[in-house]
């Protein structure tokens, strides 16, 4: 009992933090000129251990379909070194409302979490990262998984970009 009401103290004097919905997100090295980059390979062509090999296909799968999308060609030794990463953590969210925050709703999930990263391949310099952040369930929601990596490689810098 005394652990409950220490945690919901916590949770009041914390405030309400909130959960995280299909966030995506990206960034570029400055002055990186994409347009000098033609050809791209996966790295990590093989799911990390204990990953589901058919989500991570579709992961993979649609990754390179974004960056051939924006003109760049798949070849076993590219200009550009892509790396994907994939993990999921538990969280729980605690809100308070009512008067003075006496009440008190509690949510526990699994927030699923999508890197990709491309480096120069030669000069191993980091020159864009993208993540996708969501909510994810028990079970693979793969129309959700396409529609993310899809998300986040729109973001990805078209080749013809200066």
């Amino acid at each position: 009992m005394k652990r409950i009401a220490l945690c919901l103290a916590m949770a009041i004097a914390l405030g309400t933090p909130t959960a995280s919905f299909s966030k995506v997100s990206s960034d570029a090295t400055p002055g990186v000129n994409f347009a000098d980059y033609k050809t791209f390979h996966i790295v990590n062509e093989r799911p990390p251990s204990g990953m589901d090999p058919v989500a991570f296909e579709r992961i993979r799968m649609g990754v390179e379909q974004g960056l051939t999308g924006k003109g760049y060609a798949k070849a076993d030794d590219g200009d550009l070194a892509v790396i994907i990463t994939v993990g999921a953590k538990d969280k729980t969210d605690v809100e308070t409302w009512g008067a003075f925050g006496r009440q008190v709703d509690v949510r526990q999930y699994t927030e699923g979490q999508l890197s990709v990263d491309a480096f120069d391949a030669k000069t191993k310099r980091p020159l864009w990262h993208g993540k996708a952040v969501d909510d994810v369930g028990s079970k693979l929601n793969t129309d959700k998984v396409e529609k993310e990596v899809a998300k986040l490689m729109a973001q990805f810098p078209a080749r013809s970009a200066a």
